[in-house]
């Protein structure tokens, strides 16, 4: 099963992160890949069962989302948020 985790450098996405990289699997299923995304570029893990890749990006750039899903993810985790007090006072940004 390939996990495509997006916020993976954020608290809650990397938590998960940890998580699917000790135990492996995802319910019954083994996970045969994982891709962790966030606007900075997660740390890859020092070890893992399986093949893992991370990558950096913004969803507000044109065809940015479409790039991730193209590697048919099975399950897609989204866990991206920008929570700050700036992105309160600037809709704009907190929308992106």
């Amino acid at each position: 099963m390939h996990i495509l985790d997006l916020g993976a450098a954020g608290m809650v996405g990397r938590k998960l992160c940890e998580r699917l990289l000790r135990d492996g699997r995802l319910g019954k299923s083994d996970i045969t890949q994982l891709t962790m995304h966030d606007v900075v570029e997660p740390k890859k893990p020092e070890k893992a069962g399986f093949p893992v890749e991370t990558v950096s990006g913004d969803f507000a750039v044109p065809g940015a989302a479409e790039k991730l899903i193209a590697g048919r993810p099975d399950v897609i985790f989204h866990l991206a948020a920008i929570v700050s007090g700036e992105a309160e006072l600037d809709f704009d940004k907190c929308y992106r």
